[in-house]
């Protein structure tokens, strides 16, 4: 019985030093990892151009959030950044215009029966891009 015993304990302390080393082993690697990302984005810092950000800049006056209409077409309008793009997809359908000087725009668009996801993005000279997006639900009369 004491052989069973100093065996079960062996066996014990064998697997608690292979786990122990598991663990060790695993938080080197992640330190190491975490490390080399560090120096991975001090030295190649990430380019801004492709950016999207949720900036005020970009203005939507039409449609209101949760928009219900009867009507299938409608005009998406706002103001963002003078003299660049504007780009709206209305369920994967796009449409493009540009802002005028003042960043002023107003694009019509067609809407599907049913739940309709506008995104609208704009984009300046420097690829700087900002997004927003509404819901607009569309019932025929």
């Amino acid at each position: 019985m004491r052989k069973e015993i100093l065996l079960a304990v062996f066996v014990g302390i064998t697997l608690g030093l292979m786990i122990t080393f598991g663990i060790y082993q695993n938080s080197e690697n992640a330190k190491s990892g975490q490390d080399s990302n560090t120096d991975q984005l001090i030295n190649n810092p990430i380019s801004t151009q492709s950016a999207v950000v949720q900036d005020p800049q970009l203005v939507i006056n039409s449609p209101d959030e949760d928009l219900l209409s009867n009507e299938e077409e409608l005009i998406v309008s706002g103001s963002g950044i003078p003299d660049s793009f504007v780009v709206i997809f209305v369920n994967d359908i796009e449409s493009i215009s540009n802002t005028d000087q003042s960043g002023n725009f107003s694009i019509k668009v067609k809407l599907i029966k049913g739940g309709n996801l506008i995104e609208i993005n704009s984009i300046d000279e420097d690829g700087k891009q900002i997004s927003k997006q509404r819901t607009v639900i569309y019932e025929p009369k």
